[in-house]
């Protein structure tokens, strides 16, 4: 029995729960039917909802109800996809001669980081599902965007090097500030 997907602007939990299982059933078929979505909105929102049920369960288990904790989480769970996504959109549109809009770049990653959000709180998890992020992210820029294999691949590839670089240099500059803090 196949399951179609309407990709209306609201996405309340049966929204929610027909997205990441057509995630997880075949993420090539729903990349490529997201592939005229117009706007972030649902996946943002898709983003948001995995977010809050990966911060709720990491908090109750984790981090002792601690509310600044599930913040920074919360923070930590939107803007890394948009971060990811931000670099592969530059290197994009630096690298080829291809103009994908930032949105949908945003949307491949906004939808695979939710659909895996859902099961990284497991301790020992978090490791294994990145990986898998990268896969469903290259599948997503492939039949999303329209880009090739390989180049997807190199995409992946340069945006978690750049996403290393980027932390690794803003470390000692978070650090002296916090410390200025003290």
């Amino acid at each position: 029995m196949e399951v179609l997907c309407t990709h209306s602007e609201k996405m309340g939990i049966r929204e929610f729960m027909d997205t990441l299982f057509a995630i997880m059933r075949s993420p090539a078929k729903y990349f490529e039917s997201i592939a005229d979505e117009s706007g972030s909105r649902r996946a943002l929102f898709f983003l948001m909802i995995s977010g809050i049920f990966y911060c709720s369960v990491s908090m109750t288990y984790f981090f002792e109800n601690s509310l600044t904790m599930g913040v920074i989480m919360m923070v930590n769970a939107v803007l890394m996809p948009a971060l990811a996504a931000a670099f592969t959109f530059c290197i994009i549109n630096m690298s080829t001669l291809s103009r994908v809009p930032y949105s949908k770049v945003f949307n491949v990653y906004a939808y695979a980081g939710g659909a895996l959000m859902v099961i990284s709180w497991i301790p020992g998890l978090a490791m294994v599902m990145e990986p898998v992020r990268a896969v469903l992210v290259g599948i997503g820029l492939v039949k999303a965007c329209g880009l090739g294999k390989l180049q997807s691949a190199l995409l992946v590839i340069l945006t978690a090097a750049l996403l290393l670089i980027f932390f690794w240099t803003a470390a000692p500059l978070i650090l002296e500030l916090r410390a200025g803090f003290e």
